[in-house]
């Protein structure tokens, strides 16, 4: 407890830090879209320092253990569903399908899914990386301050255990999910208002299971805990096979903070919370599994993911803003990056999930626009930061776009640094026919 003789702040000594690094295009965040960023800037030609803070890559398509590629396809109706994101998105799931751990894509409400092992997404990611000779992979990077001037960002500050390096490049890109670059850059963001930002969630391994009773049982999940679940965190869920036998992934939580608002990720003290909290509803809801639902009574508890899964935190106010509107009406944009066709999924209200699906045979596009920062003429977004409403986020924070997103961001990088220009002066058309070329969808 603070005493009166506590400051409210401590001045912090002026120190240097070193470089650590130089690139042509400084990707920050290692998840779906900065895998995308870093590997489309290399294949371009660029020198690429790719900052991450965990010992892996992945964010939430290995740290957080999703066990589902969402927003993959789009639903043409009587059961045909059709890719709208390609490019380096369609090649990590080829290598998951070849190495047997990925299938997709795989009917789920009135969309389809990807479904893979988070253990062998890791080590595609590792390969993918650590095959193209222009990336400087630096794992443990926890970017912790920007320094900018003259309107372009010139360093990111990472946080190290021999203090403070610095990365210096020409073209920047947040792919950190919680949009730290641009916060630190002086950058506008918004982050959803309590009442209805997204819930986070704790992902967690059940394994042991009886694969065949279980896979049986799966669709009597929702009826189990309407019938004896009502203290669980949530009215619902999946359990999602990891095609390893006997080997399900929980997605049963939904993490608040003790007065019941949504946890906020970028607060310390709130963020401690949901992981405490994470384990403790992975726990109960594991348990509640085994004794309710038929095939999991000799199952186990094996683990939970690294870190919580995070919805909605931090985004941009860009030079474009997606709305949910644009979602639904399936909008199209002259200088058009990427597509989505995900439903706009709400994890907001009580214990529910709420899905507005997109109309069969409809699909979106996501603006440059909405890549870029307007003060820092250097830094472009990817990811869940992008500039997007409420609404639209519910639909693009999925690991599909992020990806494509991630690869659009790169492939401007590299442009741009060819060009010896900031990326609003990339050729839009070029940049179009470039994504295409590296098999992105963008109809």
């Amino acid at each position: 407890m603070a005493t009166p003789s506590d400051p409210a702040a401590v001045t912090i000594p002026v120190r240097e830090a070193p470089v650590l690094a130089h690139a042509d295009v400084v990707v920050a965040g290692g998840g779906p879209a900065g895998l995308g960023a870093a590997l489309a800037a290399a294949r371009l030609g660029a020198r690429v320092v790719l900052c991450e803070r965990y010992g892996f890559l992945g964010g939430n398509f290995t740290v957080a253990s999703v066990g589902t590629i969402c927003g993959l396809y789009r639903n043409d109706g009587g059961g045909v569903f059709t890719s709208v994101v390609g490019g380096i998105a369609g090649e990590l799931t080829a290598m998951l399908e070849r190495d047997g751990a990925g299938m997709g894509p795989v009917p789920f409400k009135q969309t389809a899914v990807f479904v893979y092992v988070p253990w062998a997404a890791k080590r595609a990611a590792d390969h993918l990386v650590t095959s193209e000779e222009r990336v400087d992979l630096l794992l443990h990077a926890l970017v912790a301050d920007a320094l900018v001037a003259d309107g372009r960002l010139r360093a990111l500050v990472l946080a190290t255990k021999h203090g403070p390096r610095a990365v210096t490049g020409s073209v920047f890109v947040d792919c950190t999910g919680d949009a730290d670059v641009a916060t630190y850059a002086g950058v506008p963001t918004v982050l959803g208002p309590p009442g209805a930002r997204q819930h986070a969630s704790m992902q967690f391994w059940l394994q042991h299971a009886d694969g065949e009773r279980a896979m049986a049982a799966m669709g009597s999940l929702g009826d189990a805990i309407a019938a004896n679940g009502a203290y669980l965190s949530r009215d619902g869920g999946v359990l999602i096979p990891t095609l390893r036998p006997g080997e399900f992934l929980g997605a049963m939580t939904r993490v608040r903070n003790p007065d019941g608002s949504p946890i906020d990720a970028t607060d310390l003290r709130q963020a401690t919370w949901g992981e405490l909290e994470g384990r403790r509803l992975a726990e109960e809801a594991a348990a509640f599994v085994r004794e309710h639902v038929d095939g999991f009574a000799d199952s186990f508890l094996a683990d939970t993911a690294t870190a919580l899964g995070v919805r909605e935190s931090r985004r941009i106010e860009g030079v474009t803003t997606l709305t949910g509107a644009d979602v639904q009406r399936g909008a199209q944009f002259a200088d058009a990056v990427a597509e989505g066709a995900w439903p706009q999924e709400y994890h907001v209200h009580d214990r529910s999930t709420e899905y507005r699906f997109l109309p069969d045979g409809t699909s979106y596009q996501i603006p440059f626009g909405a890549l870029r920062a307007r003060e820092v003429a250097n830094l472009l977004v990817a990811g869940r930061c992008i500039s997007a409403d409420h609404d639209a986020l519910a639909s693009t924070r999925v690991m599909a776009p992020s990806l494509a997103l991630g690869q659009a961001a790169g492939t401007a990088a590299a442009l741009a640094v060819r060009d010896g220009v900031t990326p609003d002066a990339v050729d839009v058309v070029e940049l179009q026919a470039t994504l295409r070329n590296a098999g992105a969808l963008i109809s």
